[in-house]
């Protein structure tokens, strides 16, 4: 995993930039841009204050599968109230039930 890249992804997806991350992280905006261009790398104990200023735990840092967009809109959905969830998912299933129709 090019770990690098994935802070780059994630923070980018989520519209922050290198010094944000860096204040909520508790580092330097340099180390977060010479950690992106793989001129240094990071302890197990750094990743997990970057994971926590990226709002996400260790494990779904290394879940490879995701794309950066599936992450901003789950960073997007935790975020959101009881109901605002329910109206996500009721208009999820709109569409769900729509392209089922569209297949048949």
């Amino acid at each position: 995993m090019d770990i690098g890249k994935r802070i780059y992804n994630l923070r980018t997806s989520q519209r922050m930039s290198a010094k944000e991350l860096a204040k909520k992280a508790g580092v330097s905006a340099a180390f977060i841009s010479a950690l992106e261009h793989h001129t240094t790398s990071a302890s197990i104990a750094t990743l997990e204050y970057l994971c926590s200023g990226l709002d996400i735990s260790l494990s779904e840092f290394f879940q490879e599968d995701e794309a950066p967009l599936d992450v901003e809109l789950l960073h997007k959905f935790a975020n959101m109230n009881t109901e605002q969830k329910t109206a996500i998912l009721n208009l999820i299933e709109v569409f769900c039930v729509t392209q089922q129709s569209e297949e048949k």
